[in-house]
């Protein structure tokens, strides 16, 4: 059997939101971030596709090994992150508790801001022949260039306090509930998923060219 594209799951259920007939809106979250990603990718486009078995599995390593590292390196990591297109959207295995999962990352831009990014996550797995998709019910919203000032101020005490550190992180990023739900709601493994997808979106930023994504 071919491999399942999860990212690619999301994207077909989302044309199919945008193209049918009634007026319903998403009922649940699987549907909202579909039809995000579709009415990006139709409306601002293009909608750039990363997977790890694709041109550049390099940049899915290093941010892994980023997301994993020292606090401190992390940080100076994310206030890199820049990002040209209006949405990336990254696929790659979870590990951990999330072993057997593909992960599907999207870093979209809410504003006209290469520097200020959103990541929305999904987490895939199939069940003899049942695809099943949990979406976190908020996103992560990053300012790099905020978290870049504020750990220029913070200075050397990057490297030695992860108390500053996380500080600098907090002040720079922000988490919002979809409608209906509450931050609280959100498991924690999620929003650890939203700081890796800013640390991929770091990575390819240093490496952009590098890699042959999907573009929708």
């Amino acid at each position: 059997m071919d491999e399942i594209s999860f990212a690619e799951v999301i994207l077909r259920r989302g044309t199919d939101l945008l193209q049918g007939d009634d007026g319903d809106q998403p009922t649940t979250t699987v549907d909202f971030l579909a039809r995000l990603l579709a009415t990006v990718a139709v409306t601002d486009g293009p909608l750039v596709v990363h997977t790890e078995e694709g041109g550049s599995p390099e940049m899915f390593e290093e941010a892994a090994r980023i997301a994993a590292g020292p606090l401190a390196g992390k940080a100076a990591a994310l206030a890199d992150a820049h990002q040209a297109e209006r949405a990336v959207v990254f696929e790659f295995d979870g590990v951990g508790r999330l072993s057997g999962s593909r992960v599907v990352a999207a870093v979209l831009r809410p504003e006209d801001r290469d520097d200020l990014l959103e990541a929305y996550v999904a987490v895939g797995r199939l069940r003899g022949e049942t695809l099943e998709m949990t979406v976190a019910p908020a996103s992560v919203r990053l300012d790099a260039a905020a978290l870049g000032e504020t750990l220029a101020l913070v200075g050397s005490a990057t490297g030695l306090s992860a108390n500053a550190v996380g500080a600098a992180m907090a002040h720079a990023s922000g988490t919002y509930a979809m409608a209906g739900y509450d931050t609280e709601e959100v498991p924690a493994a999620m929003v650890d998923l939203c700081w890796h997808a800013f640390c991929l979106a770091s990575v390819r930023n240093r490496h952009s060219g590098d890699g042959q994504p999907t573009v929708h």
